[in-house]
This record gives structure tokens, C-alpha cells and sequence, in this order.
């Protein structure tokens, strides 16, 4: 994935850092914390893997060691005291599967506009990804990052290379920076890529996948095989505006898509009773997939707030998270 103008990484990984980036980089880090801070209590449980405490090996017995460590059926064997340790508590390795794909550039507000990153499903992507990566990292989960699509004009087939998960304020940084510095472009090819990210994946690990998943759920629903397979806990943040889906539109319209095809007039009020027909039907094809890929599907709306977002999607909760916006309004 190829950064914007004079910002983000090159081909070689070096960021090349401009006034624009570190801007948005900064905003960020200050919509993390204050999003984090808004997180309804008992939202979230804690991401460490806690419940496969393994043993690993034996010490001999020293003053001080909690007698419940003892083996007892070793000391009966050997007249030996020895106490048995176990493998520390380890945290859960999480990889953002990014879709930076030109569709996600719309929006209730026109075209993505950075900074602020506010007006697009594009801009509330990568500020819900910026965060989920900063709630993680200072968690001291490992988080990773993988982009797809999002090509820079007059540079076809530079991308950003797949960031494995570390943890770290450098490695925080980094993740933060390409998220800054992308902008929406190309198509998203979701099966594909899917299927590239899956041979990465480290076993038991978490896939947090941000997309507005505009293609047709056959085209990249068998590709989630590729993830399901490497055992991961699986969650699909389905970003969708509110407006788009309502064709909440009192005119004769022309939708068009920054992906390609030709303008499309409609007339609103002549199709809105289709159209909810069509999202329906939809959304039972992708939840579908899903199901039997042991995923989980969060429907968010660009306009709820993002603090219900980030509580839905880390605590695993399937299901539409504008209702609860709705709740919280009132």
C-alpha cells in the first residue's frame, strides 16, 4: 500500500514524515483516549489469554514458594521437594485487517477530508482502527496491522507492507502513522486478500477486519476459510452509512462509485421500499458466512458514537450498534 503525497512509508518501509501526518497522528492518539474514556463501564474484558495456564517445567523447593506448588507425588517418588511452574499469562496477538478500498471515501458528509478525520466512513474507520490499536497495544496486547487496497495514483502496486503484531510505543507509532497517512483508492478485492492475510496469521490469535464489505458476500465469504483455519477469533466491523441505506434522499439522485462503473440516476422515493428489502437480504448473506466461519458480525452506523463501537467490538457482541446509540441519545 502506497502512502498520500510526501507522507507514510516508501517501498523500502521508510517513513518519510510530513507536518499533515504527525497532525493526524496526534489527533489520533487524543480521540483513543478520549473514546477509551467513555467506554460504558464493564464494557470490554480483558483480551489476555488467561484461561491455558500450561506447566512447564520444576525447580527445587526454596523457603518463600507457596506450599501449593508442591508436588507431592514427586516428593513420595524421590524425597525430593520440588514446586511446579507454569508458562506466564500470555496476551492475545491482534491484527487489523484495514480495508482502504475508494468506496469507504463516501460518505453522509462528501468526500474523506483529512484532517480532521470526520465526514466519511473512510474517516471513521481509521479513527476506530487507530483506537482499537491504541486501546490494545497499552493493554499489552501485540497489534498488528494489514491494509488492503487504498493505491496511491501513478504508483500501481506499492502497498504497505503487513506489520506483524508486536507490542511497544514504536511499534504504536508506526501502526498510528500508516493509518494517518492512507487515503481511500482502488478496489478492495476482500476474498483475495482475505486469503493473502490468513497464511500471516499467528494460531489463536484476534482479526479485528474494518471494512464496509462492498462486494458480493459470494465473491470473498469461502476466502474466510483461509482465516478460520488458523483459529482465530474472528471480528468483522461492518461500517455502513445511514443515509446510503435509507436513500435518505429527497431528489432524483446519481450514485456513482470511486471504484469505477458508470452513474447510476434514481429516484429515491420510487425504490426506498426495495432497497430495504435488498439490505436485509444482504445482511443475512453476509452474517451467513460468517456463522460458518465462526465470526462475528458488528454492524456499525457512521454515526454512532465511537465509544459504543469500540465497546461492541471488544467485547465480541454481535448485532447493530446503532440501536444502542439510539438509547444512548435518548
Amino acid at each position: 500500500m502506497a502512502p498520500s503525497e510526501n507522507s507514510g512509508a516508501g517501498p523500502s518501509g521508510t517513513m518519510h514524515w510530513d507536518p499533515d501526518v504527525l497532525t493526524r497522528v496526534a489527533w489520533l492518539q487524543l480521540r483513543a483516549r478520549q473514546a477509551v474514556a467513555g467506554l460504558v463501564h464493564g464494557a470490554h474484558r480483558s483480551m489476555a489469554v488467561t484461561s491455558n495456564i500450561e506447566f512447564a517445567d520444576y525447580k527445587e523447593y526454596s523457603p518463600g514458594d507457596p506450599l501449593r506448588d508442591l508436588d507431592w507425588k514427586v516428593a513420595g517418588r524421590t524425597d525430593r521437594l520440588v514446586v511446579r511452574r507454569h508458562n506466564a499469562e500470555s496476551h492475545l496477538p491482534a491484527t487489523l485487517v484495514f480495508d482502504a478500498s475508494g468506496d469507504l471515501g463516501t460518505g453522509q458528509d462528501g468526500r474523506y477530508k483529512r484532517p480532521p478525520l470526520d465526514g466519511s466512513k473512510f474517516g471513521y474507520a481509521v479513527t476506530l482502527a487507530g483506537t482499537l490499536a491504541w486501546f490494545l497495544s497499552h493493554g499489552g496486547d501485540p497489534v498488528g496491522l494489514s491494509v488492503i487496497a487504498g493505491e496511491e495514483p501513478g504508483r500501481d502496486g506499492v502497498r504497505w507492507p503487513f506489520v506483524p503484531p508486536r507490542g511497544g510505543r514504536g511499534h504504536l507509532a508506526q501502526v498510528l502513522a500508516q493509518l494517518a497517512a492512507l487515503r481511500p483508492a482502488g478496489s478492495a478485492g476482500l476474498g483475495p486478500a482475505f486469503e493473502a492475510v490468513g497464511g500471516r496469521l499467528q494460531r489463536r490469535s484476534l482479526v479485528i477486519v474494518i471494512s464496509d464489505l462492498m462486494e458480493e458476500p459470494a465473491s470473498w465469504g469461502p476466502a474466510l476459510t483461509a482465516l478460520a483455519r488458523r483459529n482465530v477469533d474472528l471480528r468483522v466491523v461492518h461500517l455502513y452509512d445511514p443515509r446510503e441505506w435509507s436513500l435518505d434522499y429527497g431528489d432524483m439522485v446519481r450514485f456513482l462509485s470511486p471504484e469505477g462503473g458508470a452513474p447510476v440516476p434514481l429516484d429515491p422515493a420510487a425504490v426506498r421500499g426495495e432497497m430495504a428489502t435488498v439490505v436485509d437480504e444482504y445482511l443475512a448473506e453476509v452474517r451467513g458466512w460468517l456463522a460458518r466461519h465462526r465470526g462475528v458480525h458488528v454492524l456499525v452506523p457512521t454515526d454512532a458514537p465511537l465509544e459504543l463501537a469500540l465497546g461492541r467490538v471488544l467485547g465480541a457482541v454481535a448485532g447493530h450498534v446503532g440501536d444502542r446509540a439510539v438509547e444512548r441519545r435518548a
